[in-house]
């Protein structure tokens, strides 16, 4: 994971170098602008896999689907400031320090701050990326064990993370754009266990990674 927001970042920072040096030398994409609108509607989706990190037991992987809808104020031709609710649905199997197999189910909602950023390299074509902090809570978390006994609510509070992704986007018309993205995210802060529950094992997710589609729409 830490490889991967590596390089992510790298990926981001160079597209800004990038098309800062490019400006120079080739006005006709880079002065391109779908609408002349500062803000617009972003959303994007995806599937792929989680990464559980515990304290006191084992990590374990998690199927996952993510959902961001984000409003986006551009400043300036290529640079924007988005802000919005995320959610995320992960599920699979894990096992604890007993041996006892259980099926995780998790639904949580974030609130991310992002530095958006999107660079046109042909008349209709751009590349498009993002970065930045979220706060996060548990909307839904429960794990059954064999027998059907399922136990919910074990972690509360809210926790932080950072996110970042990377996609190309067709425009098809001043209003629409739509496109394909690759998403990653990673808790830095933990979920503690509520107060009336006897575990002692604090837990993050230690990465999300999806792929799937995105969409503009400018207002």
């Amino acid at each position: 994971m830490k490889l991967l927001k590596i390089t992510l970042l790298f990926t981001f920072l160079f597209s800004f170098h990038f098309l800062t040096a490019q400006d120079q030398k080739d006005k006709t994409y880079t002065d391109y602008q779908l609408s002349d609108s500062r803000f617009s509607i972003i959303g994007y989706g995806g599937v792929g896999y989680a990464v559980v990190d515990n304290d006191n037991q084992p990590n374990y992987n998690l199927d996952a689907s993510t959902f961001d809808i984000l409003l986006n104020y551009r400043i300036g031709k290529r640079y924007g400031i988005a802000t919005g609710l995320g959610f995320n649905q992960l599920s699979g199997t894990g096992f604890d320090n007993a041996g006892q197999n259980f099926y995780h189910e998790r639904g949580t909602l974030k609130i991310p701050l992002l530095l958006s950023a999107n660079y046109n390299i042909a008349p209709k074509v751009r590349l498009v990326a993002n970065i930045g902090v979220y706060a996060q809570t548990i909307l839904k978390d429960d794990f059954t064990f064999a027998g059907n006994a399922t136990i919910g609510d074990i972690y509360e509070g809210w926790n932080f993370g950072l996110q970042s992704g990377i996609g190309m986007s067709y425009d098809f018309n001043n209003k629409f754009s739509l496109g394909l993205m690759f998403n990653t995210q990673g808790d830095f802060s933990r979920f503690d266990t509520a107060s009336d529950v006897n575990v002692n094992n604090n837990q993050k997710i230690k990465s999300i990674n999806t792929a799937g589609l995105l969409f503009t729409f400018n207002l």
